[in-house]
């Protein structure tokens, strides 16, 4: 994993971790989704060349195994 580093008005960082509690997850997770969110209003390149698999890959489904291994990150966050 790799840091991203953003700059809010420590208002913003209150409301986001709110916003995250009330929802029963944590701030990283509030923030991947909100940036997943932000993502799918773009043209996805990712879909565009995952569609265009051949080989080994063409027969399994990319997107689910990349969403599976997102989740299983995210549970073994919430872990510690």
């Amino acid at each position: 994993m790799k840091i991203l580093s953003v700059r809010l008005p420590a208002s913003e960082v209150r409301r986001v971790k709110s916003a995250a509690a009330g929802r029963g997850i944590t701030v990283q997770e509030a923030v991947h989704q909100a940036l997943d969110s932000w993502l799918s209003t773009f043209p996805s390149a990712r879909t565009d060349h995952l569609a265009d698999l051949q080989g080994s890959l063409a027969d399994i489904d990319v997107e689910k195994l990349m969403r599976e291994d997102r989740d299983a990150e995210l549970a073994a966050d919430r872990r510690w």
